[in-house]
Parts: C-alpha cells; structure tokens; sequence
C-alpha cells in the first residue's frame, strides 16, 4: 500500500470501507489515478472507450443528439459531457453541427491530464470546461443535453457478500501496510435491484450509492432536458451470472486484475464495476425522469448510425457486434421535464 493512503487509513481507525478505498485510490486530489496519473486513454493507456476505438458510435450520437435537440426545440444546444475523455466525441459532435447554429459545449472533467488533452483537441472550439455537473448546469440555466461515456462505472462503489446468515459489508482493515478484507453488519441493505434477488452463499455484489447521491444531488439543479448514459453492465441477474466475486475489477496497462489484484498499484491504476442499469433507471424515476429507452449499445448504433460501405472498419464491428462492445455497453435515455421537483 502507498504511504499516502496508509497514512490517511490510519488517521481513520486503521479500516474504511471499500467504497472508501476506491474514492482515494480515484480521486485523491494528488495521488489519485483520475486527478493525477492517467495518462491518456486508447491503445497507450490502461483502458479504450467505444469513441477511441471506432466512429459508430460518435456518428449515432451525433444523429441522435440532432433528433433529441429538435424534440426539445433548444434555440439553444447546450450539451454537457461528464467526463471528456481525449475530447473525440466532443470534436466529432461540434464538426457535425453548422457555423449558423447555436451550440454551446460544456465538459466536467476532474483529471488534469486528460483536460490538457481535451484543450489540445478542442482549441478554438469554444468549449468551456467546469469542475461540477452543478456549475455545467447553472450556466446552462438549468436546461441541457447530458451525455456520459463509461463515466458511471468509475464512481465509488460499496462491496457485499451473501453468507449463511444473509448480506455483511466487505471492508478493509490495515496491517502492517497490507490490506486484509473483512467483514461488517449493517442494519439494512442499501436501495438496490441486487438484493431482490436470490444470490449463493458468498456472491459478492456492488452498488453504487454515490452515484445515487450524486443523481439527487443533481435533479436539484435539473430544470429540463436529456440525460444519455453509456456504460457497460445491465440487469443484476446478468452482470453476476457466473461472476462470484463481483464485476470489481482493475485495468493497469490494458492488463486486467481481478480479486486482490484491485488493491495493487492505489492510485495508478483504473478500478470499475459493471453499472446495475436497472438501478439507474429505479432510482433516475424516483426523481422524477422519464425513462425513454433502455438498450444495448448495438442496438442504439443500429438506430442512429449511418448506412456505410459494406467495408465497415474493423473496429467499427467490435463496437456494435454482440462478441465485442456492442452487447455488454448499455445506453439509457432519460428526460427531465419541467413539471416535475
């Protein structure tokens, strides 16, 4: 373990929680993997997006993002992007888009390497770059297009596992600068589809309850408008077939870790779960959004894209083919109206 994180473990009992864990090993504000030590995505760093790996899916949301902005009769686009990436999809997005019309382009980006990368990309395009979704939305008044690519799956999340006598938390503790898992009670488990399911003794499952605070946090300043999210993962029964341990996993050099390799390497390398879609669309209705569609990547690519020539790339397949990214991305739309908190 890094010295940074066992000293601030200690000064917090000697345990955290794992949700705790994959927080500091992320966002640290200097030694985490997303503030402060990715340096780029794509064949040259730890993990690819769809956008860097082929244009189907940029050119199906740039069809979509079309449709949706005349569904909604924006005079004004005012599109938000949670994470940025190396600014492809915001390059691709503004070129589609003619001098005449009215395109305002937000990024939220927390990393300061991948925003360098971002400007470079998107110099003299006018984008604007923000530290929240809160800021983003309050100088879009309230009223915009959210889009997200592979954004959810890096959100903080917590641990559990079915044992005999029903659901206890995964925690760590440290010793001697060595993680060592072990176990808690809770009074109730958190709002989750995962638990109304029936999972063998020692399934291990995650949630993401930050991301639910954050949701909350951010209908407040939702007036109207489209949220898109694209992220692997799907219903619970699908994402913990035949995965006892979970979907927690690490990327370190487009080197997968699973089990006790997600502790290595705290700061350097990427962590990320499969995202419960089913959640996100409970929880995204609770507040108040209409779920407009649920689909596979494939399919979203299917109804958006462009025919091309019957010489469609490689790379292209592997977005939109089920043995590639195609099948295990989904995308869900969801509209916040005005009428609603």
């Amino acid at each position: 373990m890094p010295s940074w994180m066992a000293e601030i473990v200690r000064s917090e009992g000697g345990r955290v929680t794992f949700e705790r864990f994959m927080e500091l090993a992320l966002y640290h504000p200097v030694h985490g993997y997303y503030t402060s030590h990715v340096s780029t995505i794509g064949r040259s760093g730890d993990f690819s997006t769809a956008t860097t790996i082929g244009d189907a899916l940029l050119r199906s949301l740039v069809a979509w993002l079309k449709a949706e902005v005349k569904h909604l009769s924006m005079p004004i686009v005012q599109v938000i992007e949670l994470g940025g990436g190396t600014g492809q999809l915001a390059s691709g997005i503004l070129r589609s888009f003619m001098p005449w019309q009215r395109i305002r382009y937000q990024i939220v980006e927390v990393s300061t390497t991948l925003r360098s990368l971002q400007e470079r990309e998107l110099r003299r395009t006018g984008v604007q770059w923000k530290d929240s979704v809160q800021a983003a939305l309050a100088a879009a008044q309230g009223e915009a297009i959210l889009i997200s690519n592979e954004f959810v799956d890096a959100f903080p999340c917590r641990r559990f596992e079915q044992g005999e006598r029903g659901w206890k938390e995964v925690n760590l503790a440290l010793e001697e600068d060595i993680w060592r898992e072990e176990y808690s009670d809770f009074c109730a488990p958190p709002l989750s589809s995962t638990f109304g399911l029936k999972h063998a003794n020692g399934q291990r499952v995650e949630t993401l309850q930050s991301y639910r605070n954050w949701l909350a946090d951010l209908n407040r300043h939702f007036r109207r408008g489209t949220m898109l999210t694209i992220d692997y993962g799907g219903s619970p029964a699908d994402i913990y077939y035949r995965r006892p341990g979970g979907t927690i996993r690490a990327y370190y050099r487009h080197q997968r870790l699973d089990g006790m390799g997600v502790y290595l390497r705290a700061g350097h390398q990427d962590l990320t779960a499969d995202v419960n879609f089913v959640d996100l669309q409970d929880w995204g209705e609770q507040l108040g959004f209409e779920t407009v569609q649920l689909v596979s990547q494939a399919d979203f690519i299917r109804q958006w894209a462009k025919p091309r020539s019957a010489r469609r790339r490689l790379a292209d397949r592997y977005v939109v083919e089920n043995s590639g990214m195609g099948d295990a991305f989904k995308v869900l739309q969801q509209r916040k109206h005005l009428n609603t908190p």
